[in-house]
């Protein structure tokens, strides 16, 4: 099935390529988020933009977090455009692209109104939950000595508002509104306490591509294209 732009879509993985990198191997993009959320359609646009004028071409795939990671490092991909600043920790031979592709948001969602972290660091004096995969959360929380790790951003809030921990920590794609407020808005608390930049990494094997990348990516960001193709999603 053609998707506009070029784009198909076969057996999960999106193929896109621009007609003067067709007879170029794509380069293979693993992602840990659904690729028809709104921020992640945004993504895509934007890496569309960034390998066109790079003279690439690129495939991509959804997979969940824990598979995404464990198939980027074995080389099953070339690159993973939704990793935070701390993926080193996670893969020290991966190379991050800058600038960055978008931003997250990072909100404590909890019962009570006297729980409000302001960042990261504060963390350390709560009991914690977040949802099993996020390795991002999962690095910048290693301080913290009481972690829960439920299936489901639902089942996560759900624990802070009944108080089996004090607090629910959710990433957001956008600022001013976290994940599942609509639902729990009325009994929950949240304060965005922190916002991390998240980036296109390569694998080892691909410092050229990483370098065409990253002058494709400075040249658009210093023209504001970056930001406009991002909108809500990035800040700077």
């Amino acid at each position: 099935m053609n998707i506009g732009g070029g784009m198909a879509l076969a057996g999960g993985v999106l193929s896109l390529a621009s007609a003067a990198c067709l007879s170029a191997e794509p380069l293979r993009l693993v992602n840990l988020s659904p690729l028809d959320a709104p921020n992640m359609v945004a993504m895509r646009r934007t890496l569309d933009a960034v390998f066109d004028k790079a003279g690439l071409s690129y495939t991509i795939q959804y997979l969940p977090p824990e598979r995404a990671l464990a198939d980027f490092i074995a080389g099953r991909f070339d690159g993973d455009p939704n990793r935070g600043p701390q993926f080193h920790a996670l893969f020290p031979a991966a190379i991050r692209v800058e600038p960055h592709l978008r931003t997250a948001w990072y909100y404590a969602v909890s019962a009570s109104a006297d729980v409000r972290p302001h960042s990261w660091a504060d963390l350390g004096q709560y009991h914690i939950a977040f949802l099993r995969g996020l390795h991002g959360i999962d690095l910048k929380t290693r301080h913290v000595a009481r972690r829960e790790m439920p299936a489901s951003q639902d089942a996560c809030i759900r624990m802070a508002l009944i108080r089996r921990v004090d607090l629910c920590v959710v990433s957001s794609e956008t600022a001013g509104r976290w994940p599942l407020q609509e639902k729990y808005g009325d009994q929950a608390h949240a304060v965005a306490f922190e916002h991390l930049n998240i980036y296109l990494w390569m694998g080892p094997g691909q410092r050229a591509a990483a370098d065409k990348l990253s002058l494709a990516m400075r040249e658009m960001a210093a023209r504001g294209e970056l930001q406009k193709l991002m909108g809500p999603y990035r800040t700077d």
